[in-house]
């Protein structure tokens, strides 16, 4: 058995190391110090600013998406604040070919990291070399386009442009479902997509950083990792897809999902505990003498206009929707058993009115199946909804 493990563990080691990605983090440093004005004179002979057409097939760009914190869900505005980091890097030819002219060109998968330019100076007027304008798609606040949507360009010796983008932003999400609410999950997405048709340029993810992130969920050495004010991160997904726009051109685009789910706790204690309490002391009542109306509807009334703050707070966490939630619900069901022990009240004072008797039959069974009733309306709610 030990041996079969170690054989597997052997082939596993050689197929990532035999894999022919693209691992731009193994990059490493010059052997020897760069002549003087190296950059410079790299930067003169850079003058590619368009797709080169005669080439049969378009630049991979690959991406690694790194969140590094998700600051607030707001489903009252059905979006999120995330700080990230956007790591993207492709190979182009062209500068290959400059890079040999400098015999500094190196064909490996380990490249040595030689120029690093401010956006500007490669996509400013000049434009000195393609850029394939990745934008995320749901972004709600406006990047900087003039900085070419990066903080820095780096230049690697085998003809790797590659660059960073760290900042903080707003998404929208459509993709909200309150349904379960406060007991939901859901789903953040963060959809990058190119200006440029696939045939130009084609998405591709990088696999061997995205594939720690989902699997650590974006824990970092040392720290947590994300922490989601209110929320707990369960899982994190990654796909590249194509689609076909209206103008008949397909474009292919990068999804990364992180799968939350809201911590409960705080509505526990704070809503339903408290509702619950409400509605023992709103069914007290009837152990109170039938000739009593006026204690017995004050207490009913109190308790349902305690029940209308409750749900005036409610309000503000999510957006008014078409569809009950479990709080609705929950709120609803409440609201109905108060109100419907404030009208057993004014029957049960009649009854002892018309009668005199001082043991009143709504009185007795109200002390037992009012509770029994709104204990299985409950249930019944728990299962449907969650």
């Amino acid at each position: 058995m030990n041996i079969k493990k170690i054989f597997i563990c052997f082939l596993f080691i050689f197929f990532i190391c035999s894999s022919p990605t693209s691992a731009i983090n193994t990059f490493k440093y010059p052997d020897k110090e760069l002549k003087k004005g190296f950059c410079s004179n790299l930067l003169n002979e850079l003058n590619f600013p368009n797709f080169p057409y005669h080439q049969e097939d378009p630049f991979e760009v690959f991406i690694e998406l790194e969140v590094e914190d998700v600051n607030e869900i707001d489903g009252k505005n059905l979006d999120f604040e995330s700080f990230f980091t956007l790591w993207t890097f492709w190979i182009d030819p062209r500068l290959v070919e400059v890079l040999k002219k400098f015999e500094m060109y190196e064909d490996t998968n380990k490249p040595a990291w030689l120029c690093d330019y401010e956006p500007g100076t490669i996509w400013g007027s000049e434009r000195r070399l393609f850029d394939p304008t990745i934008e995320m798609f749901n972004r709600k606040t406006k990047p900087d386009f003039q900085t070419g949507l990066a903080d820095w360009v780096d230049i690697f010796n085998n003809g790797t442009v590659e660059t960073r983008l760290r900042d903080t932003a707003k998404f929208k999400s459509s993709s909200f479902d309150f349904r379960k609410f406060p007991f939901d999950s859901q789903t953040l997405s963060f959809e990058l997509w190119s200006e440029y048709p696939s045939t130009i340029v084609s998405l591709e993810s990088y696999d061997l950083a995205m594939n720690v992130h989902k699997e650590n969920l974006y824990g970092f050495e040392g720290d947590e990792g994300i922490v989601i004010p209110g929320w707990n991160l369960i899982g994190v997904d990654y796909e590249t897809y194509e689609y076909v726009e209206q103008d008949g051109f397909p474009y292919k685009g990068f999804i990364v999902e992180l799968e939350v789910k809201r911590i409960s706790n705080y509505y526990l204690y704070k809503i339903f505990l408290p509702i619950l309490l409400i509605l023992i002391i709103t069914w007290s009542v009837f152990w109170i003498h039938p000739s009593q109306i006026e204690a017995k509807v004050n207490i009913t009334i109190v308790a349902l206009l305690s029940l209308i703050a409750y749900n005036l707070i409610m309000d503000e966490e999510i957006p008014k929707l078409d569809y009950l939630t479990f709080m609705d619900a929950f709120i609803l069901l409440s609201y109905l058993f108060t109100g419907g022990a404030t009208i057993l009240c004014v029957y049960s004072y009649y009854r002892y009115k018309k009668y005199g008797r001082p043991v009143n039959l709504v009185d007795y069974y109200s002390r037992f199946l009012g509770p029994i009733l709104y204990a299985l309306s409950l249930s019944s709610c728990v299962y449907i909804f969650l």
